[in-house]
């Protein structure tokens, strides 16, 4: 199946959990209208860069009052106008952060309001165009004026399902205030993702960051659609074959298969799982029996941030700014921007690959090694970042130079541990 995105409506509350941001491929940020002011899209559109997820504008109704959730009375003239202000204000602070703003979708009642309405879906569409340009998807229902005005105009659509709200038999959601109309059940979350994704329908599923236990749900939602993403092959007529991503751990995901009912055996490799079963009684979908294993954990408690101050000095720095068409300086602030993960320790005792590093900058490993890396330089190897605990042999390319750092202690081993967070910090001296 085509890969589902999960967006999540964001940068409308105080105080909202960063783990969302790590969880969602795209953020809709608030810009204006019914929420959100310059502050408050700055520490979102600083999240999604460090977390690496797509930027999205959220305009709507311009009532902070009732939140965006009152359809007004406003000409299409009128609208074209403020939603091109709101999608303005985010684009350019996003540019200040270099960041392209890719997706836009209306909130609240102008959601609504614009897809029964084709002379507002259209104003809608064209403020979007006139602040972002023509290259950018525009998320919305499956179907009505708000998908025909997107299309005429040029623009990427995303059809939208809703995993964290009730609908009526006819596929309508439940109006907020009625009762079924916000679900917060994990199964039921879960369920409506499943059905959504699995349908074709739709290519993006929501779950709102003001959604009581938003967190929770979203990993529940993310973890579904990244099973469901995984490529299925069929082996014959009793078997099927699963792409396994790189960092599931082999051992369990041979249990949880082997757990399902229907399942008779099966077989893992480096890259594949290879799911026996009888032909005339299939098991419902083997990779849903992943999900659980691919869930974003929860940052782990007592787990400090460790930061590592950075001198940007790599011999390799110039060669990976031109690359990137990017200048020196700019390579080193998108280095700092991300928060990293330990994803292994390995290579070297105390050498913890960091990941994930922003594409922009990432590059491959050199051609040919170098017979002596520096210990401590800072190196990039295609999606991975790390410290060179040692001087040794080595073909990443060399950024800069961690400083006040130990990467590994004979009495502790390897300082930095698998899950731990890693950012980097510029110094100059």
């Amino acid at each position: 199946m085509t890969e589902c995105l999960l967006n999540v409506d964001l940068g409308e509350l105080p105080g909202e959990d960063e783990q969302l941001y790590a969880l969602a491929h795209v953020a809709n940020i608030a810009c204006g209208g019914h929420a959100g002011d310059d502050a408050s899209m700055r520490r979102a559109l600083e999240r999604c860069e460090r977390h690496g997820t797509r930027v999205g504008a959220h305009p709507s109704y311009e009532d902070r009052e009732g939140f965006g959730r009152r359809a007004l009375d406003v000409t299409p003239e009128q609208l074209r106008a403020q939603v091109a202000a709101q999608c303005g204000r985010l684009a350019k602070l996003a540019a200040d952060r270099h960041l392209p703003v890719t997706y836009a979708k209306p909130h609240g009642a102008l959601y609504h309001a614009a897809n029964a309405t084709p002379a507002l879906a259209r104003a809608v569409v064209a403020g979007i165009v006139e602040a972002l340009g023509t290259a950018v998807t525009c998320i919305g229902p499956g179907t009505g004026a708000l998908h025909d005005a997107a299309l005429a105009a040029g623009l990427a659509y995303a059809r939208e399902g809703f995993a964290d709200r009730g609908t009526r038999p006819d596929g309508s959601l439940i109006p907020r205030g009625q009762p079924g109309a916000v679900l917060t059940d994990h199964a039921q979350a879960r369920a409506n993702t499943v059905r959504l994704a699995s349908s074709g329908s739709v290519d993006t599923v929501c779950v709102h960051g003001d959604t009581p236990g938003a967190v929770a749900l979203a990993r529940e939602v993310r973890a579904t659609l990244d099973a469901l993403a995984l490529r299925a092959e069929p082996l014959g007529e009793g078997a099927l074959r699963l792409v396994l991503p790189e960092g599931l751990e082999r051992r369990a995901t041979r249990e949880a298969l082997c757990a399902m009912p229907g399942v008779l055996d099966a077989v893992i490799t480096e890259e594949h799982a290879c799911v026996y079963f009888a032909p005339d009684a299939p098991p419902e979908e083997p990779r849903l029996a992943l999900a659980r294993l691919l869930r974003i954990p929860a940052p782990v408690a007592g787990r400090p941030l460790t930061t590592i101050s950075v001198r940007y000095d790599g011999q390799d720095l110039r060669a990976v700014a031109e690359r990137a068409g990017l200048s020196e300086d700019e390579v080193a602030r998108r280095h700092t921007a991300r928060e990293y993960t330990v994803r292994c320790v390995g290579f070297l005792p105390g050498f913890a690959y960091l990941g994930e590093v922003d594409p922009s900058i990432a590059v491959p490993r050199l051609a040919t090694p170098r017979t002596r890396v520096p210990a401590l330089a800072v190196g990039i190897a295609g999606g991975r970042t790390g410290v060179y605990p040692f001087a040794s042999p080595g073909g990443w390319n060399l950024i800069g130079t961690a400083l006040d750092f130990t990467a590994f202690t004979a009495e502790e081993g390897s300082v930095l541990q698998l899950g731990d967070r890693v950012r980097f910090k510029r110094v100059d001296r």
